[in-house]
């Protein structure tokens, strides 16, 4: 009965914490929300106490894979962040998966790739180019931001991975995050070359 107390507490806490950031990141005049070249002003970014969802998760659950203790011993653990915010039933939570990584390529897109393709096919997270080009595979791994697909997993080391979306982004689903933000901010600096004289002809 307490824990199931402390679990409420706790569930209300986080709601009404995400709740105030969302307020905080709406244009109160035209209910648009911030995510444009140009901030509103007196904005102030969300600070680290304000973002519940990624931080605040200390609930962890296994994913049934069938495996017995003698067996994960002998596998990697993997705990990968889980939400989805459009559905405001689910928790947010870490998952554990258990890969051999003897038959699970070198690096922890790999990984990621063949938890969706044979353990959980709905995991969500973005991947692309896969030779460290794109970006998309961008992700927290073991507390450190990488690319997942020119991240190696740790040779001969069993012990637990966690893999979270990037943090102070909001999250979409799972290891997705939104790029608007982003993508704003990168077109704000007009990041290509300029003529320093106009063409003669501009056709």
């Amino acid at each position: 009965m307490l824990q199931r107390n402390v679990l409420a507490v706790r569930r209300n806490f986080v709601a009404s914490q995400m709740n105030s950031v969302r307020r905080n990141l709406m244009l109160t005049s035209s209910q648009r929300r911030v995510f444009g070249s140009k901030l509103p002003e007196g904005y102030q970014p969300p600070t680290l106490g304000q973002m519940g969802d990624v931080f605040k998760v200390n609930y962890t659950e296994e994913f049934d894979q069938g495996l017995t203790e003698e067996q994960k011993k002998k596998m990697k653990r993997f705990d990968i962040y889980r939400a989805n915010p459009s559905d405001p039933t689910d928790r947010p939570k870490y998952v554990s998966y258990y890969i051999d990584l003897k038959k699970c390529g070198p690096m922890f897109l790999d990984a990621l790739i063949k938890i969706k393709d044979e353990i959980d096919p709905t995991l969500s997270f973005r991947r692309s180019c896969r030779e460290g080009i794109c970006g998309s595979c961008a992700m927290n791994i073991d507390g450190r931001h990488h690319l997942a697909c020119l991240c190696g997993i740790p040779k001969d080391n069993l012990e637990r991975s966690t893999v979270s979306p990037l943090m102070m982004m909001f999250v979409l689903k799972d290891l997705v995050v939104d790029m608007s933000h982003f993508y704003a901010q990168y077109k704000s600096i007009e990041p290509f070359l300029k003529r320093k004289t106009p063409k003669e002809d501009p056709n």
